[in-house]
């Protein structure tokens, strides 16, 4: 446990969700650079040749900052199950030699969830709904099926962004964590989402999880946490 998932600092957290200060509180700490640090360290990670899974590629937008980052003997994996965000996706990336289209989402194991797009102009909202008259039904994979099939080939570093499923995720990978080609992992941690689930721990299971694994863990800010594989 750190202390971004402390007891204490959760249950503060939690406080601040529900009176809705916590946007302003970051806004206040983070300034413009929201993002910015936990950018430039998970792209520090990164090497030339190297393959990059990003779940939860939405539109595209790191899809081709990793595609740069590799090279072009290098390869990027992205999974996107939202067909709107699917689509933008390939438009906005198409024409990258180096990327691999994943129209599915990643979970604990292979089967069907219902999804719901986000209202906002990206997309970027949209997620898992169990209970919405509006979604849709979208192909949710495990990372260590598709790789038993080999349908992907093997990541040397993760990103990850799902709106409240990165605990299902990294679940759904428990093989691949643990294989010493995977160097690094940057999460997206939606404490809210991950409550409203019913994982009322969620952050501090992905961070045993992770630790479990062979990985040590920072947080550059309120809500990115980065993965790195031990020496």
């Amino acid at each position: 446990m750190s202390l971004r998932t402390n007891t204490l600092v959760l249950f503060m957290r939690n406080i601040g969700r529900t009176i809705g200060v916590n946007r302003c509180i970051a806004s206040w700490l983070q300034g413009n650079g929201y993002e910015t640090q936990y950018d430039s360290q998970f792209s520090a990670c990164l090497r030339p040749g190297d393959c990059v899974w990003d779940i939860g590629a939405n539109v595209g937008y790191y899809t081709r900052l990793f595609a740069e980052r590799v090279g072009p003997e290098g390869a990027v994996v992205a999974f996107e199950p939202s067909p709107v965000n699917f689509t933008r996706l390939v438009e906005q990336c198409n024409a990258l030699n180096n990327v691999k289209f994943m129209q599915c989402g990643l979970g604990k194991s292979d089967g069907k969830l219902p999804f719901e797009q986000g209202e906002d102009e990206l997309g970027a909202t949209s997620h898992v709904a169990q209970n919405s008259s509006s979604a849709i039904v979208v192909d949710i994979c495990s990372g260590d099926s598709l790789l038993e099939k080999a349908t992907v080939i093997k990541p040397n570093a993760i990103k990850l962004d799902v709106e409240g499923l990165e605990l299902d995720v990294l679940e759904g990978m428990k093989d691949l964590l643990r294989q010493s080609h995977l160097r690094a992992i940057g999460i997206e941690v939606h404490f809210g989402i991950l409550k409203a689930n019913g994982f009322d721990k969620g952050s501090q299971q992905i961070e045993k999880l992770l630790s479990d694994s062979g990985f040590s863990h920072t947080w550059p800010d309120n809500s990115h946490l980065l993965a790195v594989r031990n020496p």
